[in-house]
């Protein structure tokens, strides 16, 4: 540090900066953004037959749903992947979004009031289900889209409190009395659709796709969640009453999983990114493995919980890489969503048919098979290792950044250049991961209050960081720090 920027880091408390003069707004909490969480926990509703239908149902009605919403789920991402390019940015056509939404709600109405009650037939009840899962399919990439307009750390937040908002609101949702759980249940996905619009009305609007480039698909990150979600859907291999407990699993397994990031993001939270999720995930994983072979009674249920669990854990940590990838270097958000959905959705259901076809069987009943099917897994968890360390950084590109059509060579866009010229610059002048953060949103025109409310820190806290990056960088404003930030290469 030279002996002038010496000075005005001493003297730094004498200076007035421009962040000093803006007045503080009122916090308002963004209730709008746990509009996930009820998206979620419509997808834990309709999964557990207790609450849908209610206690009671035609289990065979059920398996039909099921595999009737895996089909319609799975069709609508490989359509959206299809279309993508068409379509451009999904929240551009709000009219088409919320007509989707509604027929997802009114499709899981008549299903849960009307055609499992009055025992339709089984492929009718698939025939009706199919429609139903394309307006949550929807739901899911338009909430990928809101997610990618967020900063890292309020993506982080908000997906931890979305999670135990989704299991506040199944268990809310599982108390009510028949018909009155099926029918909160119909209305979550209209509310979440509420939610997202009003969430995407206060976000930055993704760009549209630069027609000039093309897009490669991030297919190491797609192997290793295919094959979580395979491990994932044969969890509840060795549990009893799996048609409905391996949901329930699931559910609090997320209400957990949200509860431990938000306790991390409150204490640790210069530790937290993708990574810390990728090893908590992996440590999991081989812990259920390891229990595999003593799986039997109550270790069964354990295996289920604990796979779940750090089944979670990946799953958001595949959401913050994405989310990375798209804030970074403004790669469209529809299809790759699209594509990671259906990399998680089809292997989870190729999972669930192998439970299904062994539970019964007494293959499981031996336990030199129980000792093969968890060598199988670790294996199994052992190339998703390979596969992640073969990149170079977790915070990578995963080879998804755009490439020109006509050149096959990557052409950094604005967003990639300015992030690049921060990260320089914070090297440069020995910024904190904190200061270096608040700096940039403070670079990309944030005001002192937005960058309060985005990173869920005290006015105070806000202040000192940026008096310490100021002072380091030897500037009084942003128009300084930016013509700072201009000379970097």
């Amino acid at each position: 540090m030279s002996g002038t920027q010496q000075r005005t880091a001493m003297g730094a408390q004498e200076v007035a900066y421009d962040f000093e003069q803006e007045t503080s707004s009122a916090r308002v909490f963004p209730v709008r953004f746990l509009g996930m969480g009820l998206f979620i926990a419509w997808l834990s509703c309709t999964h557990i037959s207790l609450i849908f239908p209610g206690p009671g149902c035609d289990l065979d009605a059920r398996t039909a749903f099921d595999m009737g919403m895996r089909v319609g789920d799975i069709g609508t991402f490989v359509m959206l992947a299809l279309l993508a390019r068409r379509i451009g940015v999904l929240s551009r056509h709000p009219s088409t979004c919320f007509a989707l939404a509604a027929l997802c709600a009114a499709g899981t109405a008549f299903i849960g009031l009307v055609a499992m009650p009055a025992g339709l037939h089984y492929n009718l009840i698939f025939a009706f289900s199919v429609p139903t899962a394309i307006g949550g399919a929807v739901l899911f990439c338009l909430w990928g889209q809101v997610y990618c307009s967020m900063g890292m750390t309020q993506a982080i937040v908000d997906g931890a409190l979305s999670c135990i908002t989704a299991l506040a609101m199944s268990g809310l949702v599982a108390v009510l009395k028949p018909p009155f759980a099926v029918i909160a249940t119909a209305l979550l996905p209209l509310v979440s659709m509420i939610a997202a619009a009003l969430s995407l009305r206060v976000l930055p609007l993704e760009r549209p796709a630069d027609l000039s480039q093309r897009y490669p698909m991030p297919w190491k990150l797609l192997a290793i969640m295919a094959i979580g979600s395979f491990i994932m859907g044969a969890s509840s291999l060795f549990m009893d009453n799996a048609d409905y407990m391996g949901s329930i699993h699931r559910v609090l397994a997320t209400g957990v999983f949200g509860t431990v990031v938000l306790g991390l993001a409150w204490l640790h939270r210069d530790k937290l990114d993708a990574r810390t999720l990728a090893l908590t995930a992996l440590g999991l994983a081989v812990f259920s493995l390891v229990l595999v072979p003593f799986a039997r009674g109550s270790l069964g249920g354990a295996v289920s919980f604990t796979a779940k669990f750090a089944f979670v854990f990946f799953t958001f940590f595949v959401l913050l890489v994405v989310v990375g990838i798209v804030r970074r270097f403004e790669v469209p958000s529809l299809r790759l969503f699209a594509v990671t959905r259906i990399a998680t959705e089809l292997p989870l259901l190729l999972g669930l048919l192998l439970m299904r076809a062994v539970r019964g069987s007494g293959v499981l009943d031996s336990l030199s098979m129980r000792v093969i099917v968890a060598l199988v897994g670790l294996v199994l968890v052992l190339v998703c290792v390979v596969i992640w360390k073969s990149e170079a950084s977790v915070n990578a590109d995963w080879g998804a950044q755009g490439v020109g059509i006509a050149t096959n060579v990557h052409e950094p866009g604005p967003q990639e250049v300015f992030l690049a010229r921060c990260e320089a610059l914070a090297e440069r002048y020995g910024l904190t991961a904190r200061e270096s953060e608040l700096l940039t949103l403070a670079l990309q025109g944030k005001t002192r209050s937005q960058i309060e409310q985005e990173l869920y820190l005290s006015a105070n806290t806000v202040k000192t960081h940026l008096r310490h990056a100021y002072g380091k960088l030897g500037v009084h404003s942003k128009a300084e720090a930016a013509e700072l930030l201009e000379s970097v290469e």
